[in-house]
């Protein structure tokens, strides 16, 4: 009873430990925000809304440097499809894509955002190209900030992992960044450097934008130095290749650059002509920025040709364009805030969702596992039930073996044994005399064999069942045992013990008097040997007997007879070993070990 009281509290353990651990994750109001990305199984049309993401994400691309307004309209909508299905590449494609927007239209405070989330997000999906290009753009708005320091750290790890990813477009791009960073803090010099660089891994990639980046970047170098005709020189070239390639945004930039570098020659008409051009390109390319810039060089232009009118006009649009950058700069921030906040309350309810199906399938779990366990109980009792059934069943069998010795054994010494007495004592009253010769050797013969037939009989009715393995146990009987064998003057046995202080268990004493009977009859009737012995050791958990002789050996192991195949039974039943080594003219060795059970 006390291991079942054992397995019960095991069992009520294991249920209360599995069930804490079930509430654990449950408890709150919140859930946890995990550091892994949650991906969630695709909702239904998951396949055909990947078709859309890289479709628009198609368009969003074209239309980058063509359109702002159609661009941010299909980059929002691949964001929007990735968080329906909480697609995380899709979400990193949205955010470049979005990314490479704020920072043309100067947006620098949802630049930082988007920035930061490309870098957490790309981090955990282990894909390093997003997190160079998150890096490069927040270098951009480090930049912006004159936080020079956060800028350069931050394009120096990108142009670290575009190197070790050999992202050779990526790489020239982010080079020219840095240049920039020095440009602004005044470090021209390093800045110059890091143009050449930059523009000749762009012209060995045959790169007709990177080329005109590159060339619009000195040409606005050179504004800051007020080298003017060279800062001409540099962005008329940089316009060429971009109308060559038909960026708008590239060459409505590079006018605007133009516009103000022809101010600053005092060519107001030049400064004029390309300035109109610059707010044509803006209205079709839907840049506010763009727009305000191309007003500001207008108005300037024509206030220092003292066409006042004109120019209060151009500077009454800038006043409401301003306007119109700052309430665009507002919408734009409440929008981008809005689709992560939706974003980071999709991941919640997703998180909340896969934590409640993995509370479903560990109770399942912890059901299943209580039904295994009350199983097995079962079974350990059904079991053990069998064995103490089994055990009395082995109990009843060895009383009932006793009591048919006994029975057999009285039936031989009262019946059979009381006859042969008669029978004899009958010849005893024979008169010798009266016979012939002849009969009188017959009688001799006949009386020989009935005492012989007794005395057989009394030692058959004895060894079945002997008074002193009941009364004196095992020793004493195979002492006795012993004692009556070497009265055969053949074969001379001994008997040798070690240990054996105690009565050992009912049946182990009985079945090893009759292992012990059954290979000296053995011995007698087949060895031919001339000594045996009989050796029984009691060890700490076992009990070994050896029986051997100097006889002829087993000539071949299948031939066997039913005595020793009664033996071997009779060693399985007390889950012991047999062991039985013979060779020819060397004897036989029998050695057995059972495991022992002593009665206190």
């Amino acid at each position: 009873m006390n291991e079942f009281y054992k397995l019960i509290l095991l069992f009520s353990l294991g249920c209360i430990l599995s069930f804490s651990q079930c509430t654990s994750i449950g408890q709150g109001n919140e859930p946890k925000r995990s550091t892994e990305v949650v991906e969630s199984k695709p909702q239904e049309g998951f396949a055909e809304d990947t078709v859309l993401i890289h479709k628009y994400h198609r368009l969003a691309s074209e239309y980058l440097f063509q359109d702002a307004e159609k661009s941010m309209f299909y980059s929002k909508h691949v964001l929007r499809l990735s968080q329906k299905h909480q697609w995380a590449k899709g979400k990193l494609l949205a955010y470049n894509l979005l990314s490479t927007y704020y920072l043309l239209d100067g947006s620098y405070d949802v630049l930082r955002e988007l920035s930061n989330e490309t870098i957490t997000l790309s981090k955990q999906l282990k894909m390093p190209m997003f997190t160079a290009h998150g890096k490069r753009f927040l270098g951009e708005s480090y930049s912006e900030y004159r936080q020079w320091d956060s800028s350069r750290i931050n394009y120096e790890h990108a142009i670290q992992i575009f190197t070790q990813l050999k992202a050779d477009s990526s790489l020239a791009l982010s080079i020219e960044n840095l240049g920039n960073c020095y440009r602004e803090k005044s470090r021209y010099d390093i800045a110059a450097k890091l143009y050449d660089q930059s523009y000749k891994m762009f012209d060995k990639m045959n790169s007709d934008w990177g080329r005109a980046t590159v060339l619009q970047s000195i040409g606005y170098m050179k504004v800051r130095t007020a080298n003017y005709s060279e800062a001409e020189k540099y962005v008329l070239q940089s316009i060429a290749l971009f109308r060559k390639i038909q960026n708008r945004y590239g060459e409505l930039n590079c006018l605007n650059d133009l516009s103000n570098i022809y101010y600053y020659q005092k060519k107001y008409d030049e400064s004029i002509e390309a300035g109109l051009r610059a707010l044509t390109y803006s209205k079709i390319y839907h840049s506010t920025q763009q727009t305000n810039w191309a007003l500001v060089t207008l108005s300037r232009s024509y206030k220092a040709k003292e066409m006042y009118d004109v120019a209060l006009n151009y500077s009454q649009a800038v006043n409401y364009t301003r306007r119109m950058i700052h309430d665009e700069t507002i919408k734009r921030q409440y929008t981008m805030y809005q689709l992560m906040y939706d974003n980071k309350l999709m991941d919640s309810e997703i998180q909340q969702k896969i934590i409640s199906e993995q509370r479903t399938v560990q109770r399942f779990l912890i059901g299943f596992s209580c039904l295994v366990i009350l199983f097995a109980i079962f079974l350990w009792f059904n079991n053990k039930k069998l064995r103490r059934k089994n055990a009395e069943i082995q109990a009843a069998l060895i009383e009932g073996q006793t009591i048919e010795r006994k029975r057999v054994a009285a039936e031989l010494h009262d019946h059979l044994g009381g006859t042969l007495a008669s029978l004899n004592w009958y010849l005893y009253g024979i008169d010798k005399k009266v016979l012939s010769e002849e009969e009188q050797k017959i009688y001799e013969s006949v009386h020989q064999m009935v005492g012989a037939a007794y005395k057989e009989v009394r030692s058959l009715s004895h060894n079945l069942m002997p008074a002193e393995l009941e009364e004196h146990g095992l020793i004493m009987a195979l002492h006795r045992l012993i004692s009556k064998l070497n009265e055969n003057k053949n074969i001379a046995f001994a008997f040798n013990q070690k240990g054996m202080n105690n009565r050992l268990n009912n049946k182990i004493e009985f079945e090893l008097y009759s292992i012990v009977l059954e290979l000296t009859n053995n011995i007698i009737k087949h060895s031919g040997a001339t000594e045996a012995s009989v050796d029984l050791t009691e060890n700490l958990k076992t009990i070994i007997l050896v029986v051997s002789d100097n006889g002829t050996g087993m000539i071949e192991p299948s031939r066997q007879g039913v005595g020793l195949r009664n033996i071997k039974s009779r060693v399985e039943s007390l889950h012991g070993k047999i062991h039985i080594h013979s060779e020819d003219q060397n004897g036989i060795r029998v050695e057995i070990e059972i495991p022992k059970v002593i009665i206190k």
